[in-house]
């Protein structure tokens, strides 16, 4: 067989591919030779990466062949191999086929011969300079600190998955790819079982890069690593990964926090620790957590960086990898702060699995939080889930709470000003966005740019459009549905015409007295307020509940039976524990309707659970900072003992008649243009027992017709009606004294 003449050259030839090319097709002549050393077998496979390998070399191969092939099958090659030399596909088929024209006895003569031409290949293809694909492997080693064997394995993987020759050989033909073809990998990697175990359970797992699927256990690199291998400067770090935090922030000074909270903050990250420091900012959505993060980083004026969020599918695993590689690439020198916005997913390892499906590596985030000369911030909407051996490395927490409504009016204030809108809006409409609209800082900030824009110069349309903005976005966090304010005061209630027991002018003025002291005297000041309205019902008792916070400028959160009560053992605690700590969070009037239910009397107890309930109740009002008030339509079946913890108790009953005709001519006689007899008024007077939520219920029962068709008689008749259905029920008893 003659050697061919040919400018075709291939990857064998140094000096004629780009410097990848000749980096892979070296490191596969290392893998090929090592493989065909421990496993002696030229197959077709193996002749084809040979070839790929070799290039033009291949030749001398062929000539190796003719050498050792019987005299009589000589001839083979030359009408059989030499024509298609040329054909890259053809090529390494007929020189297949020709290995069946040399004795089995001389193949091992062949089979070294191969080995040097691959030893030979390897030296010869190595450049003086690294190439690309080697400085992105060292890049990525460096980046989330893999160990020279992670590296190894990672470079093998990415080959057979970006080049097509050594894919068919290692994945296709020996399947390293799976479960069964380990073998060849650690051959071809020079790696023990242990140090292959290792790698394949290490860094490479934990971080996601490596993805297990199936019955085989076919492990491939994750789409988006390879991206990384291929450019590890390109978008998909900054996309993936990590990005530089937002310069512009809310000033630290405009978030409803202590300044020696955020003294110490500041104090505990200005520079790079020789421990670690670690910060977690916890509370609900909307409170301002991200954009004090932000804050903290612009004042301290170092590099600060946020962690990208992650995929869905594995958001921890991919989070894990972001931190690793933020750390590496940026907090060299004198260091960076690095942001974990949204932390849920990494820190609550308690209950991943059952939440996300996910199995949280405790001992990979217990080793991060104690990793020297690491500044982080964390930020978590809920602490439930943390475990105890996570929390205690935190250096320092920091509670934020939901926004109350003082603090919800201070922040409209804020926006405004900042928005240069300060003018537009009086301090009435404040009050009553404040009181309407729960939403975060940033929700109202995008709320007055955007009214700003649609309305630049018309006041009208600027209060228009800036409603609808708020609405809109309080609808889409309830899921769609219209939010009913269901605590919201009647727009005509008063306490005049209220038949009580006591002075409650006295006793609203000393609850402004009491909010005053919860508003200035600060944590220290652990002092409670326990109200008991009790009395029938409609007589107006959560009505007054709701009357008092909007004269206190204070949320009213309302806790019905059905809210508290559960069926589960030590559910009914958890949710009372709940309620208080919500309402002293938000510092909102707390109110629980039908209080009888929880508040038991104690001695007529049939099961312990009763008791239970009552006990919790009775601990949380003695812990309350705030203002409690309950309410019971059957006071007698109230514990005896929990009586004495309320400041006041306050006996409402059905109403007098000069309140008859109170609430009769506030709700009812807008109903009717004809004048109000003194015959009808003194009808009115001897109607009874009435309530003032009788009168509402008239008023709803007349709200749609037409106002020629109502009249006082009728008024008073269906007022008649409620009264002699209430005698009925009531069979002249009176309830609740």
């Amino acid at each position: 067989m003659r050697r061919r003449r040919s400018d075709d050259r291939g990857p064998g030839v140094p000096g004629h591919q780009d410097k990848n090319q000749q980096f892979v097709a070296a490191m596969c002549a290392r893998y090929l030779e090592r493989v065909l050393s421990h496993y002696p077998l030229l197959s077709q496979e193996a002749i084809t990466l040979l070839h790929w390998i070799l290039g033009p070399a291949t030749d001398a191969f062929a000539l190796r062949m003719v050498e050792l092939a019987r005299v009589e099958d000589r001839g083979y090659f030359d009408e059989e191999v030499l024509p298609c030399s040329t054909d890259p596909e053809e090529y390494p088929n007929a020189l297949a086929e020709g290995l069946k024209k040399i004795p089995k006895s001389r193949r091992s003569t062949l089979l070294r011969f191969t080995l040097q031409l691959l030893r030979h290949a390897e030296s010869a293809l190595k450049c003086r300079r690294k190439s690309d694909v080697e400085k992105n492997v060292d890049a990525v080693k460096r980046m989330f600190r893999l160990t020279d064997q992670e590296a190894k394995y990672c470079l093998f993987r990415f080959i057979t998955a970006a080049w097509t020759q050594p894919r068919q050989y290692f994945e296709s033909h020996l399947r390293c790819n799976i479960y069964s073809g380990r073998p060849y990998v650690m051959t071809a990697l020079d790696m023990s079982r242990s140090d292959l175990d290792q790698v394949l359970t290490g860094t490479l797992e934990r971080i996601g890069m490596l993805e297990t699927d199936g019955f085989d256990q076919e492990v491939t690199i994750a789409s988006n690593y390879l991206q990384l291998f291929q450019n590890p400067a390109s978008g998909f770090v900054s996309k993936n990964f990590f990005t530089t935090a937002k310069v512009k922030s809310i000033p630290l000074e405009s978030h409803m926090l202590g300044r020696e909270q955020t003294d110490h903050i500041l104090t505990l990250l200005r520079k790079k620790p020789a421990a670690s420091t670690h910060i977690l900012l916890y509370g609900p959505p909307g409170t301002g957590k991200t954009s004090y993060a932000w804050g903290i980083g612009r004042k301290l004026g170092i590099p600060t960086y946020e962690i990208a969020r992650g995929n869905e599918e594995n958001a921890s695993r991919a989070r894990r990898a972001a931190i690793l590689a933020c750390l590496n690439m940026t907090n060299s020198g004198t260091g960076s702060l690095i942001i974990v916005d949204e932390a849920d997913n990494l820190l609550n390892t308690s209950f991943s699995f059952f939440a996300r499906g996910e199995t949280q590596d405790k001992g990979w985030l217990n080793q991060l939080l104690e990793e020297p000369g690491v500044r982080m911030i964390w930020i978590t909407n809920h602490i439930q889930g943390i475990e105890e051996s996570v929390l205690r490395r935190f250096s320092f927490s920091l509670h934020f709470k939901a926004f109350s409504r003082s603090q919800r009016i201070t922040l409209w204030k804020s926006v405004l000003r900042e928005n240069k809108a300060g003018r537009i809006l009086p301090e009435s409409m404040v009050q009553n966005l404040a009181r309407t609209y729960a939403v975060s800082a940033g929700a109202m900030d995008t709320a007055v740019k955007k009214a700003l824009e649609t309305s630049p110069k018309d006041r009208g349309g600027f209060h228009t459009a800036l409603k609808m903005n708020l609405e809109a976005h309080r609808t889409l966090l309830n899921g769609g549905i219209t939010v009913r304010d269901k605590e919201q005061i009647e727009q005509s209630y008063s306490i005049e015409g209220l038949n009580t027991e006591g002075d409650l002018q006295t006793m609203i003025s000393q609850l402004g007295a009491f909010d005053h002291f919860l508003r200035e005297s600060g944590p220290d000041g652990n002092r409670g307020m326990n109200l008991l309205f009790y009395g029938p019902p409609g007589t107006g008792k959560s009505e007054l509940a709701r009357y008092i916070a909007g004269t206190l400028n204070r949320e009213l959160i309302c806790k019905r039976s059905s809210d508290l009560l559960d069926p589960y053992v030590g559910m009914t605690e958890r949710n009372l524990a709940q309620a208080f700590f919500e309402a002293e969070t938000q510092e909102a009037v707390l109110v629980m309707d039908e209080v009888d239910s929880i508040l038991a009397s104690r001695d007529r107890a049939h099961h312990t659970w009763e008791v239970s309930f009552t006990n919790e109740l009775l601990s949380q009002m003695e812990r309350f900072r705030g203002l409690l008030i309950c309410t019971t339509n059957r006071l007698m079946d109230l514990d005896e003992a929990s009586i004495r913890r309320f400041n006041f108790k306050i006996g409402f009953n059905y109403l007098k008649p000069d309140g008859n005709l109170l609430f009769y001519t506030r709700l009812l006689a807008p109903f009717t243009s004809e004048p109000l007899t003194d015959g009808a008024k003194q009808r009115l007077a001897q109607i009874s027992p009435l309530a003032p939520g009788d009168f509402r219920i008239v008023r709803d029962r007349f709200a749609l017709c037409a106002p020629e068709t109502v009249t006082h008689d009728g008024l008073l008749r269906a007022l008649e009606e409620e009264a002699k259905i209430k005698k009925f029920h009531n069979r002249e008893k009176e309830i609740g004294f």
